[in-house]
């Protein structure tokens, strides 16, 4: 009966799919990895259009790509910053239809909790349980992971680049929560791209960002965090590697100071 039923349905034995947005992780780990399948969700986001605007050049004929346009309407739950709660969990159960092998484009520094180890490991159980063999299916088994989750977006782009990648292709991707054509520079996406871009010696100037990364408005609230190591854990001295290199390297030796100082405190009272 199971056979009858799902005859020409589920041709997905073995195969590998990369969650694919068209930023700069996801580009990188094709080009890396070669996964089976790219899969692109449209989640009616407020920058999925631009995102998918970068499509063409940066998918070669050789990808198999399937492109989902009405499954999911996620932008209902949209955040102010861009923000989309559970936004994995609904990938992963519609890239579960297309391989068994998932890969999200996550790297260290990534801070939600749909992108974590945790996560992973309790929806391959979750799948692992529904498609267990029963009277409608043989039995399929799923592994979901972030295969650069130790690796910082800066180390990652070294090794794209070491391994053939190219330059034009990492500016051609878009990673920007506004949505508009050029990168805003402002939005944490955008900084994140210019940390690890910046780090690897590719030098982007105002012709790329509405206004400069470096000059964002939250990153004053946050510089003790990172010269604490609290921010983004690994990429905090990727930050501060890409921070020295501008203007704004003149305040960061009042912050250093600071951290050491509460480092200090703590050895103290222990």
């Amino acid at each position: 009966m199971a056979e009858m039923i799902t005859k020409g349905k589920e041709q997905v034995r073995g195969k590998s799919v990369l969650l694919f947005s068209g930023g700069m992780d996801s580009l990188m780990i094709n080009f890396l990895l070669k996964p089976d399948i790219l899969l692109n969700v449209n989640m009616n986001s407020t920058y999925d259009a631009r995102e998918r605007e970068t499509f063409p050049e940066l998918i070669s004929e050789f990808d198999d790509y399937i492109y989902l346009d009405k499954e999911l309407d996620l932008g209902i739950y949209e955040r102010d910053d861009a923000i989309v709660p559970n936004r994995n969990a609904h990938l992963v159960l519609l890239a579960s239809h297309y391989g068994e092998t998932i890969w999200l484009g996550s790297v260290n520094g990534d801070r939600s909790f749909d992108k974590d180890e945790i996560f992973y490991h309790h929806m391959e159980t979750l799948l692992n349980h529904m498609w267990q063999e029963q009277h409608w299916t043989e039995e399929r088994r799923f592994e979901i992971y972030s295969p650069f989750k130790d690796r910082t977006k800066t180390d990652l782009v070294d090794e794209y680049l070491m391994k053939g990648g190219t330059e034009e292709s990492l500016l051609k991707s878009y990673s920007c929560y506004e949505g508009e054509e050029k990168h805003c520079g402002h939005c944490k996406a955008c900084f994140r791209k210019w940390v690890a871009l910046e780090n690897n010696g590719i030098i982007t100037g105002v012709e790329y960002w509405q206004k400069v990364p470096w000059e964002a408005s939250w990153l004053d609230e946050v510089l003790l965090q990172i010269f604490n190591g609290g921010y983004r854990g690994l990429e905090d001295k990727d930050i501060v590697n890409a921070l020295e290199k501008t203007p704004k390297y003149l305040l960061l030796d009042q912050y250093r100071e600071q951290a050491n100082h509460i480092l200090r405190m703590k050895e103290f009272s222990t």
